[in-house]
């Protein structure tokens, strides 16, 4: 498990997790690949809350879940003269599902098709949209444990649908757009069911590596009403606890989202920043805005840093440069020191749906390139019915993946 080789990009989909490659979890045949990989998640999470907090949203307590047990399939189709590359991935719910809840639930089922030789790539089934800079990379590799609270309240984790996407200046810039919709999955007409449309170009208007770089991208998202209504809500940063905000369902012709990414990279040292702002068409609220924003850091004490993928746009896997071993001499691993403060506003006159925010912190350690060991702590205020209640999170994480 101390191997540090990684499958080449250009073989597996853009949207697959890196997978560290041995003799086991390769099938290569004249006719298709195979790369198996695995992510495996155990979270512990303890809050504590004031009374105002526990009035709001009810008791939250202490809860711990396999967040993660997932099983990754993904290689090229060698049938054509460009091949095509694909992906599979499912999660085993059995640990701690409810009752009745299916074992096995499907995450991710695409094609890559490849337009023409270096003209991008079209993605045709379930994926990611696109949009949102910790919805593009993988979970497993961003800063905390949890995304910021905005980003699945504006964005789906996976639509339905067909996306282009490509990179050109030698690989310095990268855009793709996409049209979704799920009716598929929820059994409403297509119409009915709402669509997405979205789009996102990324640059590097600085780099001289991945130690030394500055990204911006802009992002947009168009998203229509289902059966005449739209709603937007988030949990505060932690997947045991209910949602903290919520505009509830309400009328609503769709919105119009505007995302703007920052992020600044200085040897071990990141910084990130984000914007989002949902522009909702709805005449019986004055047509409202809805925001989240966010600034983070993320500083290795060991001096790495995290390779950043000139296909997709985003910071992507850590490497240790010196792996842990239970024997005399052995490397340290990697540590890693974190801190954000993220706020999501869903209130305006006539919807309630409060204002989150939250300051965390956050430490991992690495003792190679398959295993995360993370604590995050966060304190959130939740403004809401002319009220303001805490919540303490201590968030626990053991991580494996492969």
């Amino acid at each position: 498990m101390n191997d540090t080789s990684v499958i080449d990009p250009n073989l597996a989909p853009m949207t697959t997790p890196t997978v560290m490659a041995n003799k086991w979890n390769q099938i290569h045949t004249k006719y298709f690949t195979i790369n198996i990989g695995f992510a495996l998640i155990l979270d512990h999470n303890i809050a504590s809350q004031d009374s105002t907090s526990n009035h709001q949203v009810g008791s939250i307590g202490t809860a711990t879940e396999f967040r993660g047990d997932r099983i990754i399939l993904s290689g090229q189709l060698l049938f054509f003269k460009h091949p095509w590359r694909y992906m599979l991935s499912a999660n085993f719910n059995g640990l701690d599902a409810p009752p009745g809840d299916k074992t096995f639930s499907l995450i991710d089922w695409n094609i890559e098709i490849p337009v023409g030789k270096g003209l991008g790539w079209l993605t045709v089934g379930k994926t990611k949209e696109g949009v949102g800079y910790e919805y593009i990379l993988p979970g497993t590799q961003a800063f905390f444990t949890e995304r910021g609270s905005g980003t699945p309240a504006f964005v789906r984790q996976r639509n339905i649908g067909v996306r282009y996407s490509n990179s050109i200046f030698d690989r310095k810039m990268t855009y793709t757009f996409g049209f979704f919709n799920n009716w598929i999955e929820t059994g409403k007409s297509f119409s009915a069911n709402g669509s997405q449309f979205t789009a996102r170009v990324s640059g590097l208007p600085m780099y001289s590596s991945d130690r030394d770089l500055l990204h911006l991208a802009v992002g947009y998202k168009y998203t229509g009403a289902t059966d005449g209504i739209i709603s937007f809500k988030a949990r505060p940063e932690a997947n045991t606890a209910p949602s903290f905000v919520n505009t509830a369902a309400f009328a609503a012709k769709g919105a119009n989202m505007l995302m703007l990414e920052g992020l600044k990279v200085f040897g071990p040292l990141s910084f990130l920043a984000e914007y989002m702002n949902a522009f909702v068409s709805s005449s019986q609220f004055n047509n409202p805005s809805f925001y989240y924003w966010q600034l983070a850091s993320s500083w290795f004490i060991t001096g790495e840093n995290r390779r950043y993928n000139r296909t997709t746009g985003n910071l992507g896997k850590l490497i240790p440069a010196k792996n842990f071993k239970f024997r005399r001499s052995s490397g340290t691993g990697t540590f890693e020191l974190g801190a954000r403060y993220t706020q999501t506003n869903l209130s305006v006159p006539g919807i309630n749906g409060g204002k989150v925010s939250r300051f965390t912190t956050a430490i991992s350690w690495y003792p190679n390139a398959h295993f995360r060991y993370e604590i995050n702590y966060g304190i959130v205020k939740l403004d809401k019915s002319n009220l303001i209640g805490t919540t303490n999170f201590w968030q626990f994480r053991i991580q494996f993946e492969l």
